[in-house]
């Protein structure tokens, strides 16, 4: 079985096609293909996101958001083009941003324009012999791919956290060895785009790859954040919420996980990437030693979960850039 996946980023699409190589392993059919938004004609450079607040109110879709909507579906048609070789295709799309409530459309994306008629807007255009799958999370993806991928970063791990960095921050669980939806855990866990620094910004935007090489960024502070972020990660999932940043909203400190102590952190795409570069190896060192601070000062079970002999197992760097296109190809054929 076969499926073509889209992989929409916050900059980008990538798409490839994806089989089943065995019962639980999924491999790319296809070279990928890769399409920048601000490639497309008509792409508003000037575009700015609506504030996240408004979003959440549902406040109309205007005119510019629409047209910069358009430039998205344009690319991800133009993509899914050249893979496409049969009327009655399998397609599947990831994109980021809380999606609407039948899945077929994004309602608020913190990067980009909503687009609530994404599903509707493929289907036009290949017709309805295609089969289109409801729109899934880019950061589910990614841990659908880690597990499914031959060299898959999960699939001998029963509890781990994945950090996914690039134009911005993809979250993923895997507990109890089942993969979860951050979308699906939304009363006991945050997504990262949630939490704000003391500042007001979010905190997002300091530890993704734009922040980092921002030069009006102290890489030290991204340091200092990334590792106390991975400790509230750690934290939250072991003895409930424990907020180490700003949340606009309550999270229940009661879920069904509690005791659960990290097997590993995975961090992949381009964060994992920059932390195999030689500067960034420097950064990466620094982060898992301002994690094990916080561990130390814990102290109890976490302290002797996590230590200076463990860490470089604990912590570790996926180079499986596709993770979120196979992850796509494995939710689709084993969901038919």
């Amino acid at each position: 079985m076969k499926a073509i996946c889209i992989d929409g980023g916050a900059s980008k699409v990538a798409g490839s096609l994806v089989k089943q190589l065995g019962s639980d392993t999924f491999g790319l059919d296809s070279d990928i293909i890769e399409n920048r938004y601000k490639d497309q004609e008509g792409f508003n450079h000037n575009f700015s996101s609506i504030d996240l607040d408004l979003q959440f109110e549902r406040i109309p879709i205007g005119q510019d958001e629409k047209k910069q909507g358009d430039v998205y579906i344009k690319t991800i048609i133009s993509t899914i083009d050249k893979l496409i070789t049969s009327d009655n295709a399998i397609i599947s799309i990831a994109m980021p941003g809380v999606k609407t409530e039948d899945k077929k459309g994004i309602s608020v994306m913190a990067n980009g324009p909503r687009i609530p008629n994404l599903i509707q807007e493929v289907i036009n255009y290949f017709g309805k012999s295609v089969k289109v799958l409801d729109i899934q999370s880019d950061a589910d993806m990614c841990v659908w791919g880690e597990e499914y991928a031959k060299k898959g970063s999960l699939r001998s791990i029963s509890n781990a956290y994945y950090l996914g960095g690039g134009t911005g921050i993809a979250d993923g669980l895997k507990l109890n060895n089942k993969i979860l939806s951050f979308d699906e855990e939304y009363d006991w866990i945050a997504k990262c785009w949630e939490f704000k620094l003391k500042n007001g910004n979010s905190l997002e935007s300091l530890i993704s790859m734009p922040g980092i090489i921002n030069n009006k960024n102290s890489l030290d502070e991204i340091c200092n954040n990334i590792g106390l972020f991975l400790f509230d990660r750690v934290c939250t999932i072991n003895k409930g919420a424990s907020p180490k940043f700003i949340v606009s909203r309550p999270i229940s400190d009661s879920h069904p996980f509690k005791g659960i102590l990290l097997d590993q952190i995975i961090i992949g795409q381009r964060l994992a990437e920059y932390f195999l570069s030689e500067s960034g190896n420097i950064h990466f060192r620094q982060i898992k030693d301002i994690f094990l601070e916080y561990c130390n000062k814990e102290g109890g079970l976490v302290k002797r979960s996590y230590n200076a002999n463990n860490i470089d197992e604990k912590i570790i760097l996926s180079q499986l850039r596709e993770s979120p296109i196979i992850g796509l190809g494995a939710k689709a054929c084993l969901s038919l």
